[in-house]
């Protein structure tokens, strides 16, 4: 998110939700008071489906707080691991505190107010799951589809870890030609997805190779994992395999 946005903080009963003054009707986040822990929109519900394909994570990055939709899931859910959260807005995490109930930083809680690109380019850290949500205005920014980003991005991994995108590609070219880079970079261990309401694309990529499960393997953890993280895992798997070609690498 640009730090030069403007939003507003929208209360609705059990709901408040981010929404940038420019398009007042594209909700950005979402948080239910009495659950935040629980995932409103449908993207960021896709975006957690790479938990079906790798083990359980330690040492979470965000790429993009926000108002902190996938700050409050991850804590809820993955009590004993740490996440460190990079945003670009400082006002904006001050304002999520305040309004969006946002967790303060605490010691399995890091937040860091710097631009997402130079923070990697630094980074000593390794990390089981990256997750990146960035967007300016209404669109990613071009270098996270750099080689060079990507690379640095790998490097930021465990042996065992993952990449989680959310991404907003005007271009079909673009995508294209992103997407074959990511699979080059990541040994064809990757994913693309659709949402049925959004024009986001989700991708994941996985830094290592596993011998694919089976259809039925996987519906077997999709129902675990639903029951688990109440998310609609086997919706999310549909789209997978509708999508992806069987044999083209996490399937």
């Amino acid at each position: 998110m640009s730090a030069a946005d403007q939003y507003s903080i929208r209360e609705q009963d059990d709901l408040l939700e981010l929404v940038f003054d420019h398009a007042p009707d594209a909700v950005q986040s979402a948080i239910v008071k009495s659950a935040p822990q629980k995932l409103v929109l449908q993207n960021l519900q896709y975006l957690m489906g790479i938990l079906l394909f790798i083990d359980t994570p330690k040492k979470f990055l965000l790429l993009g707080v926000g108002a902190g939709s996938l700050v409050h899931f991850l804590r809820h859910h993955f009590p004993h691991s740490h996440i460190t959260g990079i945003e670009l807005d400082e006002n904006l995490l001050q304002v999520a505190q305040q309004s969006m109930l946002l967790p303060a930083a605490d010691d399995r809680l890091d937040y860091v107010v710097a631009d997402a690109r130079n923070w990697v380019e630094t980074c000593e850290q390794s990390f089981d799951l990256v997750v990146l949500d960035i967007f300016d205005g209404n669109q990613t920014p071009g270098w996270v589809f750099s080689r060079e980003f990507t690379t640095q991005l790998q490097r930021c991994l465990t042996p065992k870890g993952a990449l989680a995108y959310n991404l907003l590609i005007n271009s079909e070219r673009g995508f294209e030609q992103f997407y074959s880079l990511l699979r080059q970079v990541f040994r064809q261990q990757t994913l693309c997805l659709e949402t049925e309401q959004y024009a986001n694309i989700l991708l994941y990529a996985r830094n290592f190779n596993a011998p694919p499960k089976t259809m039925g393997a996987l519906l077997e953890a999709a129902q675990a994992a639903e029951q688990r993280f109440d998310l609609p895992f086997h919706q999310i798997l549909s789209v997978i395999f509708n999508i992806n070609p069987q044999g083209s690498g996490m399937i």
